[in-house]
């Protein structure tokens, strides 16, 4: 699977943030809450960011070195 420019958005925000909760990276990237956790999803099946839960509380952020790696491939 390809990474999508919605992809691209949710890592821009997650790089310069660190880590966010589902509803924090859906406004700040202006994305429906449910397409923020789709793409969320697929980014931690794809292995380049990792989840955090806490209870019923869900953090975000880009899994080690990845994002070096994404801006190479762009």
């Amino acid at each position: 699977m390809s990474l999508t420019r919605e992809h691209y958005r949710i890592l821009d925000i997650l790089r310069k943030y660190g880590e966010l909760n589902i509803t924090r990276i859906s406004r700040l990237t202006g994305l429906y809450y449910r397409t923020t956790v789709k793409k969320l999803e697929e980014l931690v099946e794809m292995g380049v960011v990792e989840e955090r839960r806490f209870g019923r509380l869900r953090l975000f952020r880009i899994k080690g070195r990845i994002w070096g790696e994404l801006e190479k491939q762009s």
